[in-house]
């Protein structure tokens, strides 16, 4: 399956059967692509790892290594503890009084209130590996790049005047380069995916169903068109 396709077929699946049944039946809240099949889609065409032509401008500002940041994750798993603090700050309902979560399961109201202290620390553990994860595959690709400049001026030099056999050389330098490359963005996307693993195995069935409806509320509205129209008429840089 070509990876414009996957990306589309992908992404059809929270915006329409998912979201619309996450919250009433929350035991049915997982679904998975293979890894397998997602490598091969990205292995027809090395170059759409980098800003895949698929994603959108409101998108773009968000990636890092071919994909949505892995910080993004953990942000959003650390709104649902602030939104849970700031709950607890505005004060009990009176009995009787109107509210727009009356329908709302207790374990779902109640799925991020007073989270343990074990669930506290998980969440920092995770973070505190991100913070060194991510430094450490940014030096890689920085070091592939400077790796490829210093050998292709290295390999210029060595065949000066015999155009066949530098270009012979230099091709050999970038494909190895290429594999370094392939190798970062393949740990980055292990790196996604063992957050994600993380979260779901550190919370319970409720606060993974709350998370994962987030998620994918996250991600449809990248492709709200309204947004995506104004965001492009916008005419102040983004730093």
């Amino acid at each position: 399956m070509p990876s414009t396709a996957l990306f589309f077929h992908f992404f059809a699946a929270p915006c329409c059967p998912l979201l619309p049944v996450i919250s009433p039946p929350t035991w049915r809240w997982f679904t998975t692509i293979s890894r397998p099949t997602t490598d091969l889609a990205a292995s027809n065409d090395v170059a759409q790892l980098l800003y895949p032509k698929w994603r959108n401008s409101l998108e773009k500002p968000f990636l890092w290594l071919g994909d949505f940041h892995p910080y993004l994750f953990t942000n959003l798993l650390r709104s649902f503890l602030d939104d849970g603090d700031d709950d607890d700050d505005d004060g009990d309902h009176e009995v009787g009084e109107t509210c727009s979560f009356c329908d709302t399961p207790w374990q779902i109201l109640m799925a991020w209130k007073n989270p343990s202290e074990t669930l506290m620390a998980r969440i920092e553990q995770i973070e505190c590996a991100l913070r060194l994860m991510v430094p450490a595959l940014v030096a890689r690709v920085r070091n592939a790049h400077l790796g490829l400049f210093d050998r292709v001026a290295a390999d210029w030099g060595l065949f000066e005047g015999k155009r066949e056999g530098a270009k012979a050389a230099i091709g050999k330098t970038v494909m190895g380069q290429m594999d370094e490359m392939l190798g970062v963005f393949l740990d980055a996307n292990r790196l996604r995916k063992s957050v994600h693993a993380e979260i779901f195995g550190e919370t319970n069935v409720y606060q993974a169903a709350l998370f994962l409806e987030g998620l994918a509320q996250f991600f449809v509205g990248f492709r709200d068109h309204e947004l995506l129209s104004e965001f492009e008429r916008c005419t102040v840089p983004i730093n």
